[in-house]
């Protein structure tokens, strides 16, 4: 088996990358994983779906994407930057590859916005709703819309200058972000600057606004800043504002020598830190950006045009925000039902017997999602209270915030029984909530 589909015009790429790819008798993991992806669009252009559901796909390519670039796309710079050799199942060097991953991620890139300006966009009004700039809304719209940046968005924001007096600040993975350039007024020099303000995840992605007629506008909380940042900057010249969002590495390898063993939660715990300084590797910029400022965050990132994707201003950065579209409550009746639950099978005793007397005869193997897990929870919170249960062993890769097995886990040791858990803290993404769920467990 060669090539993959992924490349579907080898004259999209460099020809001496594009032959090797369609040559290998491998397919290279991180193009099969971009490949998945177009499978994911594929279901949001599926015209037989709602709109509803198609922007729902959407918007799980771009998470998806996010996780791409932070931990696949980031592991492959931990080689670049250090200068380390590394060869693709397909057979290509570190660099080359680095450039095809991108050409890749660009093209996905300008897919996603092209079918959502051409093919979803003009389908938003018959559907009850509009992705509203300024430029569409009344004047009391206009109003209201800039009351609710006053009281709520304004508060929120703190710019973050870059210049000779202040370093450059750390930017957050995955959040809107602005870039200013301004001047201050009777300063001689001329001298551009530069302040950067990040949007809070706690605030929504978008204002609503409900027309008499039942038309629901969703404002976009990058148009009411813009609209609005001349408060920001009183008394100052601004010359441009960009709008920006950034991938940063999130891949780091874990020493687990017999050093840090007696130390290991608080290593990775350090290690988790990293991720927020992490080296940028994406730069989705909206059309139109500053190139002073353009070239200041290539020397400060150290990326180049590889890294950088413009997005239309047509576009949209970050679809993932389309969610609380697809989920408001006036659209409930719009989006696809869904379909009833399948109860799924479990063990043929369930219900009539004990199952600790089952396990005494046998083994039960459960595989989910066809088999129910309500037997393991069952087991452990029916061992954590039995007198006769003396110790409990298990082993857990993720759980969830409010965990029935940590709760039993708890209780169980609570009730003086001896507790084993072999527990992967390491569990990609999920590490931070596994060492809080990994210290409540060590405390008991």
């Amino acid at each position: 088996m060669s090539g993959i589909a992924v490349i579907k015009n080898p004259a999209e790429f460099d020809d001496k990358i594009a032959q090797q790819i369609f040559e290998s008798n491998y397919i290279s993991r991180d193009l099969s994983w971009l490949q998945f992806n177009y499978r994911v669009l594929d279901q949001a252009k599926h015209i037989d779906r709602g709109v509803f559901d198609r922007l729902k796909f959407l918007s799980i390519t771009s998470s998806n994407l996010d996780e791409f670039c932070t931990i696949r796309l980031g592991s492959l710079y931990n080689y670049v930057d250090f200068g380390k050799g590394r060869v693709d199942y397909s057979g290509l060097r570190e660099t080359p590859y680095r450039t095809l991953l991108h050409t890749c991620i660009r093209k996905f890139v300008a897919d996603q916005n092209e079918y959502y300006i051409k093919k979803l966009k003009p389908q938003f009004s018959a559907n009850g709703f509009l992705i509203a700039d300024y430029d569409v809304l009344t004047v009391e719209e206009v109003e209201k819309v800039n009351k609710y940046f006053s009281s709520t968005i304004y508060p929120m924001l703190t710019p973050m200058a870059f210049d000779n007096y202040h370093t450059f600040p750390v930017l957050k993975n995955h959040r809107l972000l602005f870039g200013v350039v301004t001047h201050v007024n009777g300063d001689t020099n001329n001298n551009k600057r530069v302040s950067f303000i990040q949007v809070p995840s706690n605030l929504s992605r978008f204002y609503e606004i409900t027309r008499p007629d039942g038309m629901i506008l969703f404002v976009p909380i990058e148009s009411i800043i813009k609209n609005n940042i001349q408060q920001l900057f009183r008394n100052i010249e601004i010359k441009s504002v960009n709008i920006f969002r950034i991938n940063r590495n999130g891949d780091f390898t874990l020493d687990e020598s017999e050093d840090i063993e007696s130390n290991f939660l608080e290593e990775l715990r350090r290690k988790l830190q990293t991720r927020r300084t992490g080296r940028v590797v994406r730069l989705d910029l909206l059309e139109g950006g500053d190139p002073w400022m353009l070239r200041m965050l290539k020397i400060q990132w150290d990326i180049d045009e590889q890294n950088i994707i413009t997005v239309p201003k047509e576009g949209l950065l970050d679809f993932t925000g389309l969610l609380q579209v697809i989920n408001h409550k006036e659209f409930k009746d719009k989006r696809s039902q869904l379909r009833s639950a399948v109860n799924p099978i479990s063990y043929p005793e369930l219900g009539t017997r004990d199952l600790f007397e089952v396990l005494k005869e046998r083994d039960i193997l459960l595989h989910h999602p066809y088999n129910s897990m309500e037997p393991v929870l069952d087991l452990l919170e029916k061992a954590a209270e039995d007198p006769d249960v003396l110790s409990i062993k298990v082993t857990i890769y993720r759980v969830s915030k409010e965990s029935r097995v940590t709760a039993a886990l708890l209780r169980a040791a609570e009730n003086g029984k001896h507790v084993s858990v072999l527990f992967e803290v390491k569990a990609r993404l999920d590490e931070e909530n596994n060492l809080r769920e990994a210290k409540r467990l060590q405390k008991a």
